[in-house]
């Protein structure tokens, strides 16, 4: 077994070298499109943005995103996955060989420090596009006017726009030396699998608040004790950190928010603010059905001001100190969501702004 992974591995480090190779001007393209695909951006735009439109959406679409990072974390700490760029590394030393393998470079975005298994751009992204296109064609093609053929045109249309950013991301994330082939397509697969799950059921988005908190809660705690079984069981679930440290070509380019418990602190407080914030008061007393076109943008404007806000905080927040950081990053993704969800819209309700004047 563990030299067919490492068969696999070495034909995705040709692949790898080769897209290199084939592009060597593609360094500022390919790291563009990782930055733009970031998954954080799902928490921050994306989300305020399809919100305003239509909440059920907005809602299904962080509660996709919050599922997708709770399941890549805890697969990246049982399946142990290898990065291309520390592997090649290791090989060599392994080997004591340096034409053992084909030399592939590193970037600026390239050191990212959890392990590599499924890949998070892969599987966040291709499950936040899922729920777009899927939303979209259920509310705006499927009702339409449009004849039969037109129809399936525009179905196609869409679903090719979805390959096409999928495949993107992908190359990006070989280019890069930060996943194998195989990694992507696992959580591509993953991805869409759960957003098709969960776009397809609007149950769950009646839980009473306990129920939310208990959600909340297995999602934290599931995490932490698969974090706690790996220690207990003798295996170091921060093994990829200092993997980063040793083989990353400079210092500065690894970076606090990619570890492991980052991503744990940006999900999980989600969790919690997304329940909060579908059982406040403020989200019951919010009349979404009945605002006007100016009141829905206003609503998009206050949840996107909201994400920029968050992301400056996030910046802000210190880390020199990861107890600070982490503690300090969880509040922040409680307090976002639940703003978005039940203080923009009743805000927006409350003013009177955009509202429709009888005369």
């Amino acid at each position: 077994m563990a030299s067919e992974l490492q068969s696999i591995y070495s034909y995705g480090v040709d692949l790898i070298s080769i897209l290199q190779s084939s592009f060597p001007d593609g360094e500022s393209f390919f790291m563009d499109v990782s930055k733009v695909f970031d998954p954080k951006y799902v928490f921050t735009v994306y989300f305020p943005i399809i919100f305003a439109l239509q909440w059920a959406i907005g809602v299904k679409l962080l509660g996709t995103i919050i599922v997708v990072e709770w399941l890549n974390q805890v697969l990246k700490w049982l399946m142990h996955g290898d990065r291309p760029y520390w592997w090649v590394h290791e090989m060599e030393v392994t080997y004591n060989s340096t034409t053992l393998l084909p030399e592939i470079f590193q970037y600026r975005s390239t050191c990212e420090t959890g392990p590599g298994m499924p890949s998070g751009h892969s599987m966040a992204m291709s499950a936040a596009w899922y729920v777009v296109v899927q939303s979209f064609i259920d509310r705006v093609v499927k009702p339409s006017k449009m004849s039969a053929s037109l129809k399936q045109q525009s179905t196609q249309l869409l679903w090719g726009a979805f390959v096409v950013i999928q495949t993107l991301i992908v190359m990006s994330r070989m280019y890069i030396s930060a996943h194998f082939p195989h990694q992507c397509a696992l959580g591509l697969f993953l991805g869409v699998s759960i957003a098709h799950q969960i776009y397809g059921s609007s149950k769950w988005l009646n839980l009473k608040r306990s129920q939310w908190l208990l959600v909340a809660s297995i999602i934290l705690a599931s995490a932490v004790g698969t974090y706690s079984f790996l220690l207990l069981t003798g295996r170091n679930p921060a093994w990829s950190i200092s993997q980063a440290y040793k083989w990353c070509a400079k210092r500065e380019y690894i970076h606090v928010d990619t570890t492991p418990f980052y991503s744990l602190t940006r999900y999980s407080g989600a969790a919690f603010g997304l329940g909060l914030g579908l059982t406040s008061k403020f989200f019951t007393q919010t009349e979404r059905t009945s605002f006007t076109r100016v009141q829905i943008i206003v609503t998009m404007i206050l949840g996107l001001a909201l994400g920029y806000g968050a992301e400056l905080a996030h910046v802000a927040i210190p880390k020199t100190n990861e107890s600070v950081f982490y503690t300090l990053e969880f509040l922040l993704n409680v307090a976002f969501p639940y703003s978005a969800i039940a203080l923009a819209p009743y805000a927006v309700m409350r003013s009177g702004v955009g509202k429709a004047k009888c005369l």
